[in-house]
């Protein structure tokens, strides 16, 4: 008679993405008014709204990533337009 054994796999853990039930890391406040310390007015009062708050953080982001992006760029590199003659039609 064959006895049966039964083979122990070590359980590994998978990796799982969380619920979408499951409460996200509290996030530091978002302070428009250090964002933007040139401006005239409260900020964080004329735009309460945290979706509102996330975008204009956004906005901002995207601009240093544009600005040193430009740095990066010189005017070198950037080859001058050939220029067209009259006789010439390209399409």
């Amino acid at each position: 008679m064959e006895t049966q054994t039964e083979e122990k796999k070590p359980q590994t853990e998978e990796v799982t993405a969380p619920s979408p039930d499951a409460a996200p890391a509290p996030e530091e406040p978002i302070i428009l008014n250090q964002l933007f310390p040139n401006a005239d007015k409260d900020l964080d009062a004329l735009f309460p709204d945290p979706n509102m708050k996330k975008l204009l953080k956004d906005v901002i982001r995207t601009r240093k990533k544009n600005e040193r992006f430009l740095k990066r760029v010189t005017a070198d590199e950037v080859p001058p337009e050939e220029e067209k003659d009259e006789g010439e039609d390209t399409l």
